[in-house]
């Protein structure tokens, strides 16, 4: 009970009993801090105590007898405590409490602190004692005493409630993530969220891809490069708000390629004996891997928009269609952007997804934008893109990295249930 009203005393912290049942306690019944600096505790309880001159002098015995075994020198040299902190249910005299303090500093003590009956009786019936006077008492709350309780403590008492189950959430979201990180990567894409609509931006015409590379090759896959760009444009954004139709004649098209390793299982499975494979249209053969095409899309391009989303991998449907790896495979993954500089100048945010778990967040500041190359550009054959169509552009971190990297093991992802 001592120990639990000296808790809610300012200047006490990590408090802890010393054989609270008996036993050898090295001079003391409870060590803590006191203002940050080793304190001393003794508690010198009384049967059925009185005010008496008999009762008052065995809390000073016990008082003198406890502090000078607090403060002489160790054999084993463990340190000396600064502070020294008294409880007793015997009523003390202020001249008894003084004399006691002076002892005390006399014998070395830089503070001296002495809770007598009614000193405790005080703390007890604070708002601070309330729960320690009902578990160790029994004494009830009245509804006064109730109201003033949680008028103190009601605010903290939802934060301590809340920051439980903010901990059980955690770490049951990282376990779910474990549990789904274990499974094959179905799904895996890029949003950009322009700072204006790609029409004011570069008139509809941009090239985007994401490259991702493996820290570890999967059964042969090496990494991932996908993303889209501009097919046609038919008509100008005032010419299709003119027309008032929903659908615009626009268009643009999406990409996959997968980095693959000869003579490991994906490239028996997906390069060797199949034939019309599509490679991209601008690279030269590398004789440590082969790039084939595993992802094709076409859709509308509204030039309206601002925000685009370039996806590979797909569900499997009674067998799968592309090569993969699992969703915890991307930690350690390394990945970089290029782009025509129109589009990447107006970039405000980049986010990577997969399994509807966003796996990477950047935003504009954290974007550094170097001059690039044609060659480093993986081209589908619908692309149609020449060396000095657009000026192109690299996309690194701006501090000192030459990628941008994936953390799963450091970090639980946030899970998006729409994704």
């Amino acid at each position: 009970m001592c120990l639990e009203i000296l808790a809610s005393q300012p200047g006490y912290s990590d408090l802890r009993p010393r054989l609270p049942k008996g036993g050898p306690d090295g001079a003391r019944d409870i060590e803590c801090l006191f203002e940050g600096e080793l304190c001393y505790g003794a508690v010198g309880f009384v049967n059925d105590a009185t005010d008496t001159d008999e009762h008052r002098k065995k809390a000073k015995k016990k008082f003198k007898d406890d502090i000078a075994g607090a403060l002489a020198e160790r054999k084993d040299g463990s340190p000396v405590p600064s502070s020294f902190v008294f409880c007793t249910n015997v009523g003390l005299t202020p001249s008894i409490v003084e004399a006691l303090k002076k002892h005390a500093y006399k014998k070395g003590a830089k503070n001296c602190d002495i809770f007598d009956r009614e000193r405790l009786r005080v703390a007890l019936d604070s708002n601070r004692g309330y729960a320690v006077r009902l578990r160790y008492l029994d004494i009830a709350l009245s509804d006064a005493e109730q109201k003033d309780f949680f008028t103190a403590w009601g605010d903290e008492i939802n934060d301590a409630i809340g920051l439980k189950f903010r901990g059980l959430d955690k770490t049951t979201k990282r376990i779910q993530f474990l549990l789904e990180a274990g499974l094959p990567l179905d799904q895996l894409g890029t949003r950009i969220r322009l700072s204006a609509p790609i029409w004011e931006v570069c008139r509809g015409n941009f090239f985007f891809q994401t490259s991702l590379s493996l820290r570890a090759h999967a059964e042969g896959l090496l990494g991932l490069v996908y993303g889209g760009g501009t097919d046609q444009i038919n008509e100008t954004l005032e010419e299709w708000s003119a027309r008032g139709t929903r659908h615009t004649t626009n268009s643009q098209y999406g990409f996959g390629f997968s980095w693959i390793i000869p003579g490991t299982p994906f490239h028996e499975r997906f390069v060797e004996g199949v034939s019309g494979i599509e490679r991209p249209e601008n690279t030269k053969d590398v004789s440590a891997q082969e790039e084939i095409r595993t992802y094709k899309s076409s859709s509308i391009l509204p030039v309206d928009q601002s925000q685009f989303y370039f996806g590979m991998l797909s569900e499997p449907f009674i067998e799968r269609f592309n090569p993969t790896c699992k969703l915890l495979e991307l930690d350690g993954g390394m990945v970089i952007f290029e782009s025509s500089r129109e589009f990447a100048e107006s970039i405000e945010e980049i986010t990577i997804f997969g399994n509807g778990y966003e796996l990477l967040s950047i935003a504009k500041d954290e974007l550094e934008i170097t001059d690039g190359s044609f060659d480093r550009l993986r081209l589908p054959t619908e692309a149609h893109l020449n060396p000095d169509d657009h000026s192109w552009v690299t996309i690194r971190p701006k501090k000192l990295a030459s990628c941008f990297t994936i953390d799963l093991m450091g970090t639980t992802p946030r899970r998006y249930d729409w994704q």
